[in-house]
C-alpha cells in the first residue's frame, strides 16, 4: 500500500511539475511576444476604406527609406507594389549581387540607399521586419511561375519572411505601404484606386514613388502614377516629401 501510495505522490509531482513547466514556457511566450510588440512603432494608422488618409509623393526610392528613418517606425509590416524587388547591393567588383547580412550594420548611416537595395536595408535596419511585394501579375509569372493552386511565394532572410504576391495582402495590423511607379506599366490606375479602398488594409505611412532614380522605370509609367495620385486624392490628402520637392509643379 505503501509503494502504491508512495508511486501515487510521484505521479502527482510529475503532473504539477510539467504544468509548473507549462504555464513558465506559455508566460514566456507571451512576455516575448509583448516584448515584440512593444518594440514595434507606428503613427496614427488609418484604415483605407473608411477614412481620409494621407499619402506621401517621393521623386526617388531612396526617400522612401528617409522618409520611415524620420518617422523612427520600427519592426514593420511592409507592402511594396512595384516590378522590382531592391534586395541587391552595390558590388565593387561587378555587376549588383544579391545582399546578404552585413557584420558591421554602421555603414548604413554612410553609404547610399539606392532603388536597388532599400528594402534590403530596411530589413538589416529593423525598420522591416516582414515585407509583401505585390506583383503584377506578368512579372510574377516570369519571376517566380505560378500554378494553379500558388498565387503567391514565401522566403526568408534569416528568419524574417519576405511574401511575393499578386494581389493586396489581408494584413490586420497597420502597415507601411509603398507604390512604386514600375507598378504601373501594367495595372490600371482607376482599378488600383478601387482595389486599395476594398483592400480592408490600415496604414500609418503611404508613400507613392515615382523612381526617377530608377532608370528601368518609363516615363509613361510615371505618368500613369501621377494620374494615380490625382484619383487617390479623391480619397487622400496627398503631400510632398521632401516638402522642398514643388512635386505638383514640377512633376508635371
Amino acid at each position: 500500500m505503501s509503494k502504491k501510495s508512495d508511486q501515487v505522490d510521484q505521479n502527482m509531482k510529475n503532473i504539477i511539475l510539467a504544468i509548473v513547466i507549462i504555464i513558465g514556457c506559455l508566460t514566456s511566450l507571451i512576455m516575448l511576444n509583448h516584448e515584440a510588440i512593444s518594440a514595434r512603432t507606428q503613427g496614427k494608422p488609418f484604415a483605407l476604406a473608411q477614412e481620409r488618409f494621407s499619402v506621401y509623393t517621393v521623386k526617388k526610392t531612396a526617400d522612401v527609406y528617409s522618409l520611415w528613418q524620420e518617422h523612427q517606425v520600427r519592426g514593420r509590416i511592409v507592402v511594396h507594389l512595384g516590378r522590382f524587388l531592391h534586395f541587391m547591393e552595390e558590388s565593387s567588383e561587378g555587376p549588383p549581387q544579391i545582399a546578404t547580412i552585413a557584420a558591421d550594420h554602421a555603414h548604413f548611416l554612410i553609404r547610399q540607399i539606392s532603388y536597388r537595395d532599400f528594402l534590403w536595408a530596411a530589413f538589416q535596419t529593423n525598420i522591416a521586419r516582414e515585407i509583401y511585394t505585390v506583383l503584377p501579375p506578368v512579372d510574377f509569372k516570369e519571376r517566380i511561375g505560378v500554378t494553379p493552386q500558388q498565387n503567391e511565394f514565401v522566403t526568408y532572410e534569416f528568419c524574417s519572411p519576405r511574401i511575393f504576391t499578386m494581389s493586396l495582402p489581408p494584413v490586420a495590423e497597420p502597415v507601411l505601404l509603398n507604390i512604386d511607379a514600375s507598378y504601373f506599366a501594367s495595372t490600371d490606375t482607376a482599378q488600383l484606386v478601387n482595389d486599395l479602398i476594398k483592400s480592408g488594409l490600415k496604414a500609418d505611412i503611404v508613400t507613392i514613388c515615382l523612381a526617377e532614380d530608377n532608370p528601368d522605370v518609363t516615363d509613361l509609367d510615371r505618368r500613369k502614377a501621377r494620374d494615380f495620385i490625382v484619383l487617390l486624392s479623391r480619397h487622400a490628402t496627398i503631400s510632398e516629401y521632401p516638402a522642398s520637392s514643388r512635386f505638383s509643379k514640377d512633376s508635371q
